[in-house]
């Protein structure tokens, strides 16, 4: 094997396949990545961790044919320290040896005929996601899946199609996250992507087309940019039943700037318990007032204006939940919906003559003169 190509293009391509080999593995070859040069003067990287494939490839001068599995994270390292220059590689003896300006270098490999092979997809059933959709629906609804292991389920975004719409929903049992948009998607078998596939997918939406190719088997999820293919292993398991969990008879409705609302809880969060997080917020006709206490710390209160002519109320969560989803919220004010204060409350953007395609549920935290609810124990994602 033997080709050259522009260092900055190599960079990029290796900095893209390096997002999914893992670091630390007993497994020698899985922390490589493999290389492909054709006749035809493509170049084809692909690395994985067994859960993920990614397969990038672009157009180099390939002088000879051939194939090369190489450390991934060596290999990045010396490209990345290479003059703006153009790079001649060619495999020698178990490993390549790297060639730019006036330095040469080798680097020892293992057998590439080793190395795992990418799955195999039926994409006869295809269909196209705009990139904007793709990213926001993962941003909206990656970080509220769990990290819990235990409930392999939880740890996956739940992607769907109802009534043509497209949802990824995401769950830790104390939080919900639905995204969705309005379409006219084919129905599908439901499936549960990674949250790590989604990720790595994110960071490659930055170079992609305007749409993205999606087709899925039993086991395997396929994202096709053109330029880059990413494979993914799906996870097996029910999810849980979410649109049971989420509330319809809210009938307290506060508006407020979501700017506004999350520079106080970031003020006041300040002097919640490291346990907790807890935050208590009491819903007055005009205005919301947040306050906190940690015994070790102090206390914060502060009130500012909102839209609301209940009640008083008085709720409590935990802050670091409400902060997370208000980076999502796409709008500059936001909907809190609530009825009691054991039971889930919505957050949703508020959205003028349309409807939103974002809804965040949050299960309350219990304040000391509140009596103990199965509704709290319960959270989101019990199975009933």
């Amino acid at each position: 094997m033997k080709f050259s190509l522009v260092q900055s293009e190599l960079y990029r391509s290796l900095q893209l396949v390096a997002g999914v080999v893992p670091t630390k593995t007993t497994t020698h070859h899985l922390t490589s990545v493999l290389v492909e040069a054709t006749p035809e003067g493509e170049l084809r990287f692909t690395g994985t961790d067994l859960d993920a494939f990614l397969v990038t490839q672009l157009h180099a001068s390939v002088e000879e044919p051939g194939i090369a599995a190489i450390p991934a994270r060596r290999f990045l390292e010396v490209v990345r320290e290479l003059p703006g220059d153009v790079v001649q590689i060619r495999s020698s003896g178990g490993g390549i040896t790297i060639s730019c300006g006036q330095g040469k270098f080798r680097i020892v490999g293992p057998d590439a005929q080793e190395f795992p092979p990418v799955p195999e997809l039926d994409e006869a059933k295809v269909f196209p996601i705009a990139t904007d959709v793709l990213n926001r629906l993962i941003h909206q609804t990656v970080y509220a899946a769990s990290t819990d292991f235990t409930r392999p389920e939880q740890t996956a975004v739940y992607v769907h199609v109802v009534g043509g719409d497209l949802r990824f929903v995401a769950t830790n049992g104390h939080r919900l996250a639905l995204a969705s948009h309005a379409g006219d998607y084919p129905q599908w078998e439901p499936v549960l992507v990674p949250t790590k596939a989604l990720t790595v997918l994110q960071r490659l939406l930055t170079e992609a087309q305007e749409s993205v190719s999606v087709s899925a088997s039993k086991r395997y999820c396929l994202f096709n940019l053109g330029s880059s293919r990413l494979y993914t292993r799906l996870l097996d398991g029910p999810f849980p039943p979410y649109q049971q969990a989420i509330p319809t008879d809210c009938d307290k409705r506060l508006q407020i700037g979501r700017e506004v609302f999350g520079s106080v809880l970031r003020r006041v969060s300040v002097f919640s318990e490291s346990a907790t997080h807890m935050i208590k917020l009491e819903l007055k006709p005009g205005e919301l007032g947040l306050s906190a206490h940690a015994h070790d710390v102090g206390e914060a209160l502060e009130t500012v204006p909102a839209r609301y002519d209940g009640p008083v109320f008085r709720i409590g969560f935990n802050a670091a939940y409400l902060l997370d989803l208000l980076k999502t919220v796409p709008a500059e004010e936001v909907e809190i919906a609530v009825k009691e204060p054991t039971t889930a409350a919505t957050f949703q953007p508020v959205v003028e003559g349309g409807k939103a395609e974002l809804l965040c549920l949050v299960m309350p935290l219990r304040l000391s003169d509140e009596p103990a609810s199965e509704g709290v124990s319960a959270g989101v994602g019990e199975r009933p």
